[in-house]
């Protein structure tokens, strides 16, 4: 069999891509597909006033306390990345569904919009809508939860701030108290 046989079979990129596939990275093959541009003609992913709301929300999830919150790990980007670049448009109307269930809310509970209302508010109309998409298994509410807490994690402040990187943990203890530790392990 020659050389020229043989490329159609198995190329360097197609060997690489197989290796960072079994490494895991499944994750990371998005950085080497082709992205297709988004056309002028869609438009963005999120409305100036829709981003506005994402970005009020992911801070409310996740706020910054003594390590950075959502908003410094640059979560509403990726959310935005995700969607221009990744995801269908099944998904991108599952998230547009979940900030409008987050402004309606808002209006109901206190006949203003999420932007208005004060931190103890917000929290709130997160905590009520919570419990109530959770109780109903809503997957549209779930998967949205699901980017924020991945884009999170992913990110730099994330993994390094928010998570402690331990390269050797030590000898093997099966069960040990959370405040011995500290924070949870990166991996």
């Amino acid at each position: 069999m020659s050389v020229s046989e043989n490329h159609g079979k198995l190329n360097r990129r197609a060997l690489l891509l197989g290796a960072i596939f079994l490494a895991g990275g499944a994750a990371a093959l998005t950085r080497f597909a082709r992205q297709p541009s988004v056309s002028a003609d869609a438009g963005p992913v999120f409305s100036p006033d829709q981003f506005a709301l994402l970005e009020q929300v992911v801070d409310t999830m996740i706020p910054a306390t003594d390590t950075p919150g959502a908003l410094d790990a640059g979560v509403p980007a990726f959310l935005r990345d995700m969607l221009a670049n990744w995801g269908s448009h099944e998904s991108h109307a599952q998230i547009l569904a979940v900030l409008d269930s987050i402004e309606m809310q808002a209006w109901s509970r206190f006949g203003a919009s999420f932007l208005a209302l004060p931190g103890e508010r917000r929290l709130e109309v997160m905590r009520n809508l919570d419990a109530d998409a959770v109780g109903r298994q809503d997957p549209a509410y779930g998967k949205f939860k699901w980017l924020v807490l991945v884009g999170y994690y992913q990110s730099e402040a994330g993994a390094t701030q928010e998570l402690h990187y331990e390269l050797v943990p030590g000898a093997w203890r099966a069960c040990l108290p959370l405040a011995e530790v500290g924070r949870a392990s990166a991996v």
